[in-house]
Order: C-alpha cells, then sequence, then structure tokens
C-alpha cells in the first residue's frame, strides 16, 4: 500500500480526495463488522460429532443411559446447543412434535441475529461500493490502486462475508442434527 499516494489524493482531489477519508472509515468499519461477526460465530461452534455421538448415546442406551443424559444436562458445548438441550429437557413430558417445533423455533431464532447482521454489512458493503463507484468515476480507477481505498479490497472482504453465510448454514445444518438426535436418536446416523 502506497499510504504518501493516498495523501497527496486528499490533499490535491479537493472535496473528492476529501470523501476518501469517508471510504477509508467505511472500509475499516465493515472489516471491524466482519470480524466481529466471525468471533461470535467461533462460539457457536461446537464439537459436533461429539456432541451429536453424546446426545444419541444417552438416549438409546439402556445400562447407563441415565447417568449420560444427566450428564448432557450439565455439559456445555456452544450457546445455541445448550439451549436446544435445555428445551428439550425442561419440555421432555410434551408430545414429540410439540417438542419437534419447539426446537425448530428456537434454532432459527438463534441464528436469526447472525443472519441479521450479515445482512446489514452486505447493505452497508453495497452503500460503500456505491459511493466508491461514484469516486472512481470522477477520480479514475489507476489513482485509487495500491492505496488504503483500493476497490479490490473490498472484493476480499465480499468473499469472507460469504464464507461467514457458509458457516452460518453449516451450524444451521449441524444444529438440526443435534435436534434430530434429541428426538428420534438412530444408531446409523
Amino acid at each position: 500500500m502506497d499510504l504518501t499516494r493516498f495523501l497527496d489524493l486528499v490533499r490535491t482531489q479537493g472535496w473528492q480526495g476529501w470523501s476518501l477519508w469517508v471510504v477509508l472509515m467505511a472500509q475499516a468499519l465493515l472489516w471491524v463488522g466482519l470480524v466481529r461477526l466471525h468471533l461470535s460465530l467461533q462460539r457457536e461452534e461446537a464439537p459436533w460429532e461429539e456432541c451429536v455421538g453424546k446426545i444419541r448415546s444417552a438416549f438409546l442406551r439402556k445400562v447407563n443411559g441415565e447417568e449420560e443424559i444427566q450428564e448432557l444436562k450439565v455439559h456445555r458445548y456452544a450457546p445455541l446447543v445448550d439451549q436446544l438441550l435445555a428445551l428439550h429437557f425442561a419440555e421432555e413430558k410434551s408430545e414429540r412434535f410439540d417438542r419437534w417445533l419447539l426446537l425448530r423455533w428456537k434454532v432459527k431464532e438463534g441464528l436469526r441475529p447472525y443472519w441479521i447482521r450479515w445482512g446489514y454489512l452486505l447493505i452497508a458493503f453495497g452503500v460503500v461500493v456505491w459511493y466508491l463507484q461514484g469516486l472512481r468515476l470522477d477520480l479514475g480507477t489507476d489513482v485509487l490502486k495500491r492505496t488504503p481505498v483500493d476497490p479490490r479490497l473490498l472484493w476480499v472482504w465480499l468473499g469472507y462475508a460469504m464464507v461467514l453465510a457458509w458457516k452460518i448454514v453449516r451450524i444451521h445444518g449441524n444444529l438440526e442434527r443435534v435436534q434430530r438426535s434429541l428426538l428420534l436418536p438412530r444408531r446409523d446416523e
């Protein structure tokens, strides 16, 4: 990155140059938001195979199954998994279909904040790209290359945002596996 080139642009291009500071701050906020989303998704990552295996084992065993079920009540995997387990044990006297609906609702409710935050980040990305496109029309594309406001950096950001969306979908699939193992544990799952 050429910081001196960026500072020269800011000084010589008038209001368009000063607008580059706005783009730089907006890009910094986008990266901070993406990192925060990444860290919050990391907290939701559980050892999925161990989690599903222990749940299936506890419900399928005839010997020591009750001890394993008691252990499940206090074991901590990830916040959303723990909420599903707590809801299952709180509602274990109700019908299976009612528990299935409650668990499904809890999964969707738990993942909704991540999708909303991801959506806000994409909207902000669109605004920054639109604003930067206007500046590129005024200043030219070559002038912005190799500066801190290089438009190519935004495409890297978008690529990682898509990776995070894939992680949210993967967490959703794993939570559905946990839900199935709570309601209908099978040996071959």
